[in-house]
């Protein structure tokens, strides 16, 4: 890298910063390597949301000639071939805009991808059934998400489990011998208090923090389609109050922004 364009990358690096701000953690400018924190662009609220994941960009020296490294640091609601298929994209197009300058260009890719996979799939981890059905798109499922991890239950799985373990602590309880039995009313007392643990991976909840998801299918932004993880109403993606801010920046980040950010503005169609 000479020094015109380790000054180029430098820049795009600003530009970073100055568009995703405090989702975005620089771990090194050059070559640049950071942490980018993303949500769909479709949810303005949380019971909106069901995916969630803290993407790793990391660059070679080599850079912008090559593309970089991209890993997944952390993700919600994202089973493992979701997670694959993910990172086989960005890398895909990080391959596609190489070689040239591309972080931001890679970063909005991967949001807006995220964006498109925004709806729960496979099945109820209790029960064993499909959460959504293709045969049954069009009508209503009651889901029930847990906020601590996005898993997703079918509403009556989930109070059919929670209520099962508050029977289970209770009987416990009354058989156990003094010590045990004061562990387990402690136990008990935390239950009642609304403190559980997922049922797939084991992450503390509480029971406020269990999300009526009620209307998901038909509803007025999630439209969804099972096959190829899209959503059909392309007018409505990106369109939450978040993504109209996040855009103004996009168009103007830094009174320095790279050339390849400014083309990147002017070939993606801003909505209003």
């Amino acid at each position: 890298m000479n020094g015109e364009e380790e000054e180029e990358v430098a820049e795009e690096v600003e530009a970073m910063k100055a568009v995703y701000e405090t989702d975005c953690l620089i771990l090194r400018s050059i070559p640049p390597h950071f942490h980018l924190s993303l949500k769909p662009r479709t949810a303005d609220v949380s019971s909106d949301q069901f995916v969630e994941i803290v993407l790793e960009v990391r660059a070679t020296p080599q850079y912008p000639k090559e593309p970089p490294f991209v890993a997944l640091v952390d993700s919600k609601g994202l089973d493992q071939q979701r997670q694959k298929h993910l990172l086989n994209h960005i890398e895909s197009k990080a391959n596609e805009l190489s070689p040239g300058l591309m972080l931001v260009a890679l970063c909005e890719e991967a949001a807006e991808k995220l964006s498109a996979m925004n709806h729960p799939d496979g099945d109820c981890p209790l029960c064993l059934f499909p959460l959504v059905t293709e045969d049954h798109q069009s009508e209503t499922f009651p889901f029930m998400k847990l906020m601590s991890c996005f898993h997703c239950f079918h509403r009556e799985c989930i109070i059919r489990w929670w209520n099962w373990i508050q029977s289970s602590k209770q009987t416990g309880s009354a058989n156990s011998n003094n010590a045990t039995a004061q562990r387990n009313r402690d136990n008990h007392e935390k239950l009642e208090e609304g403190v559980g643990n997922c049922p797939v991976c084991r992450k503390p909840f509480h029971a406020k923090d269990l999300d009526h998801v009620l209307d998901l299918v038909g509803s007025h932004s999630f439209r969804v389609s099972v096959n190829n993880d899209e959503i059909e109403n392309d007018e409505k993606i990106l369109q939450s109050e978040q993504e109209i801010i996040r855009k103004q920046r996009l168009q103007c980040p830094t009174p320095r922004q790279p050339k390849s950010l400014t083309r990147l503005s002017d070939k993606k169609e801003i909505r209003p």
